[in-house]
């Protein structure tokens, strides 16, 4: 079965796309599919994407992640997990279609992230813990019911 891959194994072959080492390219999860029939060019001009330089301002979500030499594709943010498992399964079926037509590509990486993760470069105040656990406020004691014609009669019967 041959399979349109242009713009994967473009991917996958690291020709230079403008981004390299100084970002990622963030790219809507619905783009995934398309990687397997569109060109390039198509998918360029359908899914510009993102160019984003520092991950921890990536929008909180789950992403699938690809990477190779100096390419880095963001596909997300995804909302809940088990999406994002579908999602990179889409992926992984369409990588190893074109590694199977290319055995030389090699060392990339496919996976699926919670981002942005929390990094040591984060300064220490933000990524301590407290020093102290925070004690909620104890609930006031709640006064004692008045009594009532009903309770006297549970009273009377047993019940209460």
């Amino acid at each position: 079965m041959k399979i349109s891959q242009n713009i994967l194994l473009l991917i996958l072959l690291g020709i230079p796309l403008g981004i390299h080492a100084e970002g990622v390219r963030v790219i809507e999860e619905g783009a995934i599919p398309f990687t397997k029939f569109l060109s390039k060019a198509e998918f360029d001009a359908r899914y510009p994407g993102e160019l984003v330089t520092d991950l921890s301002q990536l929008d909180t979500g789950w992403y699938v992640i690809y990477e190779h030499e100096s390419l880095s594709y963001y596909f997300g943010p995804i909302l809940l997990e088990s999406i994002g498992e579908d999602y990179l399964a889409q992926l992984e079926e369409i990588v190893d279609a074109a590694v199977a037509q290319r055995p030389s590509i090699q060392d990339y990486r496919l996976e699926l992230s919670y981002e942005p993760s929390v990094t040591s470069e984060s300064s220490p105040s933000e990524s301590a813990p407290p020093s102290e656990p925070s004690i909620p406020n104890p609930i006031p004691p709640q006064p004692e019911p008045q009594p009532s014609i009903w309770t006297i009669i549970k009273r009377i019967f047993g019940f209460g």
